[in-house]
Order: C-alpha cells, then sequence, then structure tokens
C-alpha cells in the first residue's frame, strides 16, 4: 500500500466499513463508514493508526459500532455522552471539600468540627461518586460507629452527614438525598452526666500521666477548673491573656453568644496558662500536628482513642463543663454567677433573664475571680486526698449573690 498523489482506502474483507486508509505522506489509519439505521445518518471516523491499533482490535471495535448502527444506535456519540456525564459526577470527597468551602467554613463557628467529623463518618466511601451512595451505605458506616460505642457520635454524623446531602440535592450536584428517611440513634434528650468527686480525682490524676500528649489533657484539666466550653479553651491564643491582671478575654468571635467573655485567671488554671504562654508566645496556645488551634472533635478524638485506659466512662468534654456548674450550685454558689462564669444563661423568668443578661454584660470580674479561687481550692484539696466538701461547711454555701 504505497502511497499515491491522492488518499485511497483498501477495504478490509471481514469486517464490512473498515478500510485502511493510505495518505499522501504514507501513513495508515484504519477508517471506518457506516450508517445509523432509521436515522439516514451516515459517519466515517479513525480507529487510530495500523501501527498502533492492531487488526483484531480494529475490527473488534469496528463490529460493537457497525452493529449499534444497525439497530438505530450511534455508539460513539453514547460513549461522548457517557464520559462527559462521568466528568461531571463528583465523588464524596470532592462532595466534602465543596460543602466546606461554599456552605460551612466562614458561616460556622464550628467549621473545623464539621469538616473532620465528615471525614471521620464517610472515610471508607470518600472515593465512591456521590450520587451512586445509597442510604444502606450511610447506615452501615453510622451503625459500625455506634455499635463500636460513639452512640453519640453516630447520631451527629447522621445529622451532619445528612445536612451536607441535603445541600448538595439543592444545589442539583445530586439528584436524590441518600441521607433521607435515616432513623435517629437516640431521642436528642439533653445529657445530665455529672462527674462524681472521685472520679473528677481518678480523671485529674490520669491526665497527668506522661505518657500523654501535652495539650489534650492540658486541655481538659483548665476545662475542670474554668467550666469553659472545650472549643474555647482549645482555640485559647496568648493575645486573649492579660499576664498584667491574669485575665482571659474571649472574643466575641469565639463566643457562642457572640459577647466577649471575660474571665480570670486563678491558681492552677493561671500555672497551666502560664506554662503554656512560655511555649507560645503569640498566636495559639494549644496547636494540633497541622498547626491549628485544638477543637472539641480533636479533643473528643484523644479520648475516644484512649477509652481503654480512661479511668472515668460514659463522660463528654461537655459533661465537665456541666460537672463545674452543678457542683458550685450545689455547694451553695448563686447560679447566676455561675452562669456568669461559664457564660451561659441561667434559671427561667423574665426578671431573672434580665438580670443575667445586665450582670453577664458587665461581667463582674471580682465576683468571677472569688468563685474561681474558691472552685480551684476545693479541687486542690479533693485531690491531694481531702474529703468531698458540703454546702453546709464551705464559706460560700449561701453563695455569692447577684446585686442590681
Amino acid at each position: 500500500m504505497p502511497p499515491q498523489r491522492e488518499a485511497y482506502r483498501v477495504p478490509d474483507q471481514r469486517a464490512k466499513g473498515l478500510a485502511v486508509r493510505v495518505a499522501t505522506n504514507g501513513v495508515k489509519t484504519w477508517d471506518l463508514a457506516f450508517r445509523i439505521t432509521g436515522t439516514g445518518q451516515f459517519r466515517r471516523m479513525s480507529l487510530g493508526k495500523v501501527s498502533d491499533v492492531s487488526l483484531e482490535a480494529a475490527r473488534r471495535r469496528s463490529n460493537e459500532i457497525t452493529s449499534a448502527a444497525r439497530a438505530g444506535r450511534d455508539l460513539v456519540e453514547e460513549e461522548v455522552r457517557h464520559a462527559e456525564s462521568e466528568r461531571a459526577r463528583v465523588s464524596v470527597r470532592q462532595l466534602v471539600e465543596a460543602y466546606v468551602k461554599r456552605r460551612v467554613r466562614g458561616r460556622l463557628r464550628t467549621a473545623s468540627e464539621i469538616e473532620s467529623r465528615l471525614y471521620r463518618a464517610l472515610g471508607p466511601i470518600l472515593s465512591k461518586h456521590a450520587a451512586d451512595i445509597r442510604r444502606r451505605d450511610l447506615r452501615e458506616l453510622f451503625d459500625a460507629a455506634f455499635d463500636n460505642g460513639l452512640r453519640r457520635e453516630a447520631e451527629k454524623r447522621r445529622q451532619t452527614v445528612g445536612a451536607m446531602f441535603r445541600w448538595a440535592v439543592s444545589q442539583d450536584i445530586i439528584d436524590v438525598d441518600p441521607a433521607h428517611g435515616l432513623v435517629a440513634y437516640e431521642s436528642g434528650a439533653p445529657r445530665d452526666r455529672v462527674l462524681s468527686w472521685d472520679e473528677i480525682v481518678l480523671l485529674w490524676n490520669w491526665l497527668g500521666a506522661p505518657s500523654l500528649p501535652l495539650a489534650p489533657p492540658t486541655i481538659l484539666r483548665l476545662q475542670i477548673l474554668l467550666g469553659a466550653r472545650c472549643s474555647e479553651i482549645g482555640g485559647m491564643r496568648a493575645e486573649e491573656i492579660n499576664t498584667t491582671n491574669w485575665l482571659w478575654t474571649l472574643p466575641a468571635a469565639r463566643s457562642k453568644n457572640n459577647r466577649p467573655r471575660v474571665t480570670p485567671l486563678v491558681g492552677r488554671a493561671r500555672q497551666i496558662v502560664s506554662n503554656a504562654l512560655t511555649e507560645n508566645s503569640a498566636g495559639p496556645l494549644f496547636s494540633t500536628e497541622r498547626r491549628r488551634p485544638f477543637t472539641s472533635a480533636n479533643v473528643g478524638q484523644f479520648l475516644l482513642s484512649r477509652r481503654g485506659s480512661v479511668p472515668v466512662s460514659g463522660f463528654s468534654t461537655h459533661d465537665l463543663r456541666r460537672t463545674f456548674a452543678t457542683r458550685l450550685i450545689e455547694l451553695g454558689v448563686g447560679s447566676d454567677i455561675v452562669a456568669a462564669t461559664i457564660g451561659h444563661s441561667a434559671a427561667s423568668g423574665e426578671a431573672t433573664r434580665t438580670l443575667l443578661r445586665h450582670y453577664v454584660w458587665t461581667d463582674q470580674v471580682e465576683r468571677k475571680r472569688q468563685v474561681l479561687a474558691y472552685w480551684d481550692r476545693i479541687v486542690g484539696d479533693i485531690i491531694l486526698g481531702g474529703p468531698p466538701p458540703t454546702a453546709s461547711t464551705e464559706e460560700f454555701s449561701q453563695g455569692p449573690q447577684v446585686r442590681g
């Protein structure tokens, strides 16, 4: 098949429509011509160079295309549309990235926690197409967490993943929400776990084990001492600490109620923060390996990974906050000053809410300092082996009261 002044075709004797096309420069390619039944369309296409595609492969491919054409189908066009559709389909990983970027980050305070939970919950299926995920796939993942003892976490994963897939439907990324219809793992009733005095001692001593990483135990000890939220302490920055008066000012941007809160640092809490400042004089006091501030999810994962060795079972980081508030109120400290200290609302009633609103805003730093110093002495006594305190014998038995 030498080249000639014009290109020519040499038909194959077995595959109808298939031929070798010889170009004027001598290049030989497989050339296929066919007509699609019922449409009148005539198509001609190259199947590649003869040097690259074997005769058997060329015949096999031409038979696929011409068989479809005789049935009235354009196989090549179908394959193009399918390829375009596949390219447009996003994986679960890409969906998580898009959701976090466009809906979560910069909008929600718990953005880091949501992102971390999504990757943990969907880890085994991140590479799959989001449109191919079925309710059964998600149920198996959540059930595995539930069966592993992560009961509240299983429900949080169901809610977080469900929110992401509902958003994906609203953005026309997928057509069907695979999380729709998944039954909740619990009723959502508020927890009431409060650590006993003995449990406080056991946990405090365990957190001091030299084999543990430094940051998470330090955050948990500060939570025991201050009653603040785990994420608030985990995100503590050097710039928030006034070392002249030893005050920690939580900015409104990191506060759940969008108000700044001033917390005096006394006793053991002051010493812990002082030690952290010697290591980090600027920026976050507690950072992950990626140099990001610790979140409650990071600390929760620290506890989950060591649940076999933690001496106190069935508690969450938020239970430490509840323990702080509950024990102080049991000892006679007024609920309003406790609420002001931890940055939370107190008892119901319009008068109380109005009083509390003004009370929190004025911040009553010295009264907070009294309460935190009182609590620091109690914690110090019990971890040194002293008896649990009782309201009838304590100096705050009547509680520091709110004054107008």
